[in-house]
């Protein structure tokens, strides 16, 4: 899979670098913020792209004995990096549309609007080439963004030039910006909320874990379930593992037909790819072991309906 995003994020870089320079130079030469500061996105979006790019590249190596979930969070990191660099630029598009607001300058508006024409054109290829890997991968996902962005900003652009191809009003051009950031600035948010949950291993937001401890409490078996931790290593692998007691003794073989029964139970309810079960028997304590399990259990249902 990594090889097929890393394919298609080559295409769009050559789209995104090829159009950046024409956006950028036409920016100039018409004097529109709305132009230049969607080139400005746009070579955000080459940095992540390449970024991107890296963060599967990284991926790709081989775990070792210092790091044994192998490089997979480079991912994440990337995607984190990309959701900083959309920030930044759009507050730099902010205080520059903020100071023209002062003195709004003339805007040659045709030549803008055939630009912006064009921008949406390439974005929309881009967005078309990224469209159906966005959900699978948080990194093709940040990318996917960075082209959603770009997209409407040069519907913006679009819709400023005719404003100022009609009108002659170019207050247009400064509010298209100001669109286009706040675009930027809503996309990252999302963004950066779910690489910093990943990165600090906060549980998936497609997963249940209390609805994985109430299934698991359901197999005769067990007792009780604690200790149960569920974090995402990279986009797609979801990690669990868990404590679980069990009623009396169990053989091999019993005990081997547990852990598959744990194991089928977790994936009919969630997302998760990776399992460790800790098996612990009953012990003498065990009543008051479970009671205390129980009420931390009821507690935190508790806390979380409040």
């Amino acid at each position: 899979m990594p090889a097929k995003f890393k394919q298609k994020l080559k295409i769009v870089l050559i789209i995104l670098s090829t159009f950046f320079v024409l956006e950028l130079t036409a920016g100039f030469l018409t004097n529109s913020l709305a132009l230049i500061s969607d080139a400005g996105h746009m070579l955000t979006d080459i940095f992540g792209v390449i970024i991107s790019l890296l963060g599967f590249k990284i991926a790709e190596n081989k775990r070792t004995k210092n790091k044994t979930y192998g490089f997979y969070r480079a991912e994440i990191i990337a995607a984190f990096i990309n959701g900083i660099l959309l920030i930044l630029i759009s507050g730099y598009i902010l205080i520059e549309a903020f100071e023209r607001l002062k003195n709004p300058p003339v805007v040659k508006g045709l030549g803008m609007l055939l630009i912006a024409i064009a921008g949406l054109i390439a974005n929309i290829i881009a967005g078309i080439i990224l469209f159906s890997e966005r959900k699978k991968s948080l990194n093709m996902r940040s990318a996917y963004l960075h082209i959603l962005g770009d997209t409407l900003g040069s519907i913006g652009a679009i819709g400023a030039g005719i404003v100022i191809v009609a009108t002659k009003w170019f207050y247009a051009d400064i509010i298209a910006s100001f669109l286009i950031s706040i675009i930027i600035v809503y996309n990252s948010i999302g963004l950066l909320k779910d690489s910093i949950n990943i990165l600090m291993e906060g549980v998936p937001a497609d997963v249940d874990i209390d609805k994985i401890a109430v299934e698991l409490l359901k197999i005769p078996e067990i007792m009780a379930v604690h200790d149960l931790h569920i974090w995402t290593l990279a986009s797609g692998k979801n990690i669990l593992t868990a404590h679980v007691r069990v009623k009396g003794e169990i053989d091999r073989k019993k005990l081997n037909i547990l852990l598959n029964e744990i194991e089928n139970t977790i994936k009919e309810n969630s997302n998760i790819e990776h399992t460790t079960i800790q098996i612990e028997p009953a012990t003498f304590d065990a009543e008051f072991i479970i009671s205390n399990i129980k009420k931390q259990q009821t507690d935190s249902l508790k806390i979380k309906s409040n």
